[in-house]
């Protein structure tokens, strides 16, 4: 059988635009021959539509645009994920994340996922209910197993936990399925294509049965899908692979001998830096940004961010502006202006230190003769804020936060101030891996200037100011942060390998009280395996640790 994978990228909510795009990708399918087309997990209403589940106008009219392109559908099959609706179910919500097969102008089969996710950014539970059967479709002299994403990560062979009784797709086997399909919604972290790979060839060389694993490209605000479809033959060799990170297209012939695949991920700096251009470039076309704003302050951050803007929209559509105060270092400037010649982008620069001398001066009464503190310093980072978001208005910038993960872990940054952004770019990135990814990009020349690379980190909101004073050394922070935040361990275990129980200790409690401003913070770009977000949920208000 000659499948067509439609490796796509939807819109949430673009039901039109969405159904156009299956129709293309069916038309193409049925012009180079494919028997069947394939199309990922809700591609019809865009992955993860969450609430817009709830409203009965936006199911009704997937499950019509579902109607209608059945409709016009000849002998070639057609899959697609899409909703569907149980009127007549009493119990639950009645509404399924479905797979619909459709040939001959009808919808001739409909298999609805079967294990309901409800963990890390998954929250599958609150809309959908499990299918209540599990079967193949025979068509053009094959048994079609359908499955979606969840239903194919519980294989009791593969997995020494699993999270579900049931295995659905060993279920399919059972029935004497020909050849497995599964339409998949993914998210990307790095590493997980590597599983997938894994995974995926043990489940086919087990069964014996090739595999066709359709799964979503594009960025959905903070969720990020990096395509990499996967066709196995029937000895769990991997045959065909999709582009990462892009739209693709391809067909694949079961009856076909293809050279195995064995590479399946680049290194975690090449990854998370497409992944992360992608995410911004997605998250701008899908709000109608074309340009974007960064605040650029002459270090490492804020310079990845800008090159990532300008890979993502193009240097033409970039600005950056210079806010120098009297803490501000002559370098801070002069490796700024390197960068915007290397970049070749447009900037301003406007001193806020008149704006800050005025404000303090405003204050004086009011704050009683009090010491200086953090509070002038968080003075200096609003007023910067206050320009950034005046030129985003002004000129209809999308403006890019540069804050990276470490600082967003520790809350070491300013709240109404450098936090403001309607996108956290390097949100889920550590500062150790930021450095990573801009050797990365000067591996075949300087594009960020080395003094920007070589620079002890600093906040330069006041004389002599560096990271280092408020926090641990960075490499030792993000080991304790990694272990917290994505391994999920707690004090006595971070202790055990670390050492420092003081630091671990101090480290930990920094996570815990800024929670609240992590809750205020712009959406973040997911690349690992837990990042800052609705896939992570902590109270504000705890007693856990005192």
């Amino acid at each position: 059988m000659k499948i067509a994978i439609c490796q796509y990228n939807p819109i949430i909510g673009d039901i039109n635009g969405n159904k156009e795009k299956i129709l293309k990708g069916y038309n193409k399918g049925i012009n180079d021959g494919a028997d069947l087309v394939v199309f990922p997990e809700l591609f019809l209403c865009g992955y993860p539509p969450l609430d817009l589940v709830e409203k009965k106008e936006f199911r009704d009219a997937v499950i019509n645009a579902t109607e209608d392109i059945a409709k016009q559908t000849t002998s070639v099959g057609l899959i697609f994920g899409t909703i569907t609706e149980d009127y007549e179910e009493l119990v639950g919500t009645g509404v399924y994340n479905s797979a619909a097969l459709c040939y001959d102008g009808n919808v001739q089969f409909v298999q609805s996922k079967s294990l309901i996710p409800n963990y890390d950014v998954f929250d599958e539970v609150r809309y959908f209910e499990p299918a209540k059967e599990v079967k193949v479709h025979y068509f053009k002299n094959e048994k079609l197993g359908i499955s979606i994403c969840e239903d194919i990560w519980n294989d009791e062979d593969y997995w020494k936990k699993r999270r579900y009784p049931i295995d659905p797709v060993q279920k399919q086997v059972e029935l004497g399925a020909t050849i497995l399909i599964n339409i998949s919604a993914s998210p990307y972290a790095y590493g997980k294509r590597k599983l997938r790979h894994q995974m995926l060839s043990f489940l086919t060389k087990t069964d014996k049965l090739p595999l066709i694993y359709a799964c979503c490209v594009g960025a959905q605000t903070e969720l990020i899908f990096d395509g990499a479809s996967m066709c196995f033959d029937s000895n769990g060799r991997l045959c065909m692979l999709g582009k990462a990170f892009q739209e693709d297209y391809f067909i694949f012939d079961t009856t076909k001998k293809y050279d195995e695949i064995l590479d399946v991920e680049a290194s975690f700096e090449e990854e998370a830096l497409n992944a992360l251009i992608m995410g911004l470039k997605d998250y701008a076309v899908k709000t109608g940004f074309k340009k974007a704003l960064v605040g650029l302050s002459g270090g490492i951050d804020s310079a990845l961010v800008t090159y990532i803007a300008v890979q993502a929209l193009g240097k033409e559509n970039v600005h950056v502006v210079m806010m120098p105060s009297k803490y501000s270092s002559e370098g801070s400037i002069k490796d700024s202006e390197k960068l915007i010649k290397n970049l070749g982008i447009s900037s301003d620069k406007i001193s806020i230190q008149p704006v800050f001398e005025k404000v303090i001066d405003m204050l004086k009464d009011a704050f009683k003769n009090k010491p200086e503190d953090i509070t002038e310093e968080n003075i200096q980072a609003r007023i910067r804020g206050l320009y950034l978001m005046a030129l985003s208005n002004k000129h209809g910038y999308l403006l890019c936060a540069t804050g990276n993960k470490s600082e967003m872990a520790t809350g070491y940054a300013t709240l109404y101030g450098d936090m403001c952004g309607a996108l956290a770019v390097i949100g889920d990135v550590y500062k150790t891996q930021v450095y990573k990814i801009v050797n990365y990009i000067n591996r075949n020349g300087e594009i960020i200037p080395s003094e920007i690379v070589n620079k002890a980190p600093s906040a330069e909101l006041k004389l002599n100011q560096k990271d280092q004073d408020t926090l641990p050394p960075y490499e030792l922070l993000d080991r304790i942060l990694k272990m917290y935040l994505e391994e999920q361990k707690e004090y006595n275990e971070i202790c055990n390998v670390i050492g420092d129980s003081e630091t671990v200790k101090k480290v930990l409690r920094m996570v815990d009280i800024n929670e609240f401003k992590r809750k205020q913070s712009a959406p973040v770009l997911r690349i690992s395996t837990k990042a800052f977000g609705y896939g992570r949920r902590f109270p504000i208000v705890q007693g856990w640790r005192k």
